[in-house]
């Protein structure tokens, strides 16, 4: 075979050859003669090439109609088809983009006779080259919020670097499982995580450095990263207490597999806090009474008229809103307790320390959420503050709409 610019492999050479073939007849009768393919060889059922050729070449000789299928997108044939003859298939590679190798496979057919070719493709072995898994997300700029990605979308990746389906991936991530989670610092340096709520995740501060949960919040803590494996593979990212709004991370993590650390995939995701303005037309006001002990941080259920509230929100669940209270001048305040507030001794807003009265939370925003948390406010008290009492105000915002509460409570020894 001449040399031409291509890299030249006999890749296949595959022949389909026809002899007369003669019906039974009467004397009488025509002879018919009717051409059948008899016979369809290739003499190349496999091809291995570099992480990085780009280029090959099939001759093909064919004595009917042909055409050529890739059961990939990284392989693409020029010509795909044609008349009987002598061709030149040429194929193009993209470069593979992960550490470990794919096979794609290529289907020739002529006539009634089909012929396969299994290209295995090396993994990549230049570092710059695999890209890291991208993605990003906005948290609202609330304590403790928290957004979700599924791996789900990264489910090639994750096979391409560390072998695993994504079914895998997320037996891998469990407790004890065969996937390691490490954070990587901005000299590419691999940091074990481990520090939030579960083994694949972290506490990070300000600077991106992996800590453990302070609760000063920020800058001690500026974000928690937790991978969970319920239903599916899931991201969680959340927000520290005091982050400035509007802030902006990017954070680097991967996993990479217990027993041989060759195999990783990296993940760089870009989180942002956006400034929240929950302000909202007030539709409706409720008035919640609740006399308690000194019953600490095991709160107790204050009732409220869910299918109420939904109409005046016009919402299907409760869930879809958002916990809201305002200051004196009618501005949005974040939350000071885990999706509601803390309130001093006389019902206004104040932070958990010293002062504190009690809290007013909603616990109703999960699948797992009870019939009692979804319809109910949920209060508790400051350790050992007893006999005092104020109105409190908090609301649901949905869709530039607020229903609000005024609950006053009452503290008994």
């Amino acid at each position: 075979m001449k040399t031409t610019k291509y890299t030249k492999w006999l890749l296949a050479a595959c022949m389909l050859l026809a002899a007369p073939v003669f019906t039974a007849c009467d004397d009488d009768d025509d002879v018919v003669a009717v051409e059948i393919p008899e016979n369809f060889a290739m003499d190349l059922s496999s091809l291995n090439i570099d992480w990085n050729e780009t280029e090959g070449v099939v001759e093909l000789e064919a004595n009917n109609e042909w055409r050529a299928e890739s059961n990939c997108t990284w392989i693409t044939i020029d010509p795909s088809k044609g008349e009987p003859g002598d061709f030149r298939m040429f194929l193009n590679f993209e470069p593979n983009p992960y550490r470990l190798p794919r096979v794609g496979e290529l289907t020739v057919t002529c006539g009634e006779q089909t012929g396969k070719i299994t290209v295995t493709q090396a993994g990549c072995t230049d570092n710059t080259k695999v890209a890291p898994c991208t993605g990003n997300i906005e948290i609202e700029s609330l304590d403790y919020a928290t957004g979700e990605i599924s791996f789900v979308n990264y489910s090639e990746a994750i096979e391409g670097n560390l072998g695993l389906t994504i079914e895998e991936f997320g037996k891998g991530v469990e407790e004890n499982g065969s996937l390691e989670f490490f954070m990587v610092d901005k000299e590419g340096k691999w940091i074990e995580g481990g520090t939030a709520g579960t083994p694949c995740g972290a506490w990070l501060d300000s600077d991106l450095n992996v800590t453990n949960w302070d609760g000063a919040g920020y800058p001690l803590n500026a974000m928690f990263l937790e991978v969970y494996n319920e239903g599916e593979p899931t991201l969680v990212i959340g927000r520290a207490p005091g982050v400035p709004d509007d802030a902006e991370f990017t954070v680097n993590f991967g996993f990479t597999l217990r027993d041989d650390h060759s195999k990783y995939c990296i993940f760089k995701i870009d989180v942002v806090f956006p400034k929240m303005d929950l302000k909202g037309e007030i539709v409706g006001t409720f008035d919640l009474e609740k006399t308690v002990g000194s019953i600490g941080y095991e709160p107790v259920a204050v009732p409220f008229d869910t299918e109420a509230v939904k109409s005046l929100l016009g919402c299907s669940s409760i869930t879809l809103a958002k916990v809201v209270a305002y200051d004196e001048e009618g501005e949005f305040v974040p939350y000071t307790a885990g999706n509601g507030y803390w309130f001093d001794t006389t019902g206004a807003i104040c932070n958990w320390g010293d002062g504190a009265g009690w809290f007013i939370e909603y616990h109703g925003d999960s699948e797992e959420s009870t019939e009692e948390e979804i319809n109910s406010w949920a209060l508790g008290t400051f350790p050992d503050v007893t006999n005092v009492s104020g109105t409190s105000h908090i609301g649901f915002w949905y869709n530039a709409k607020v229903v609000m509460f005024n609950v006053n409570v009452t503290v008994t020894e």
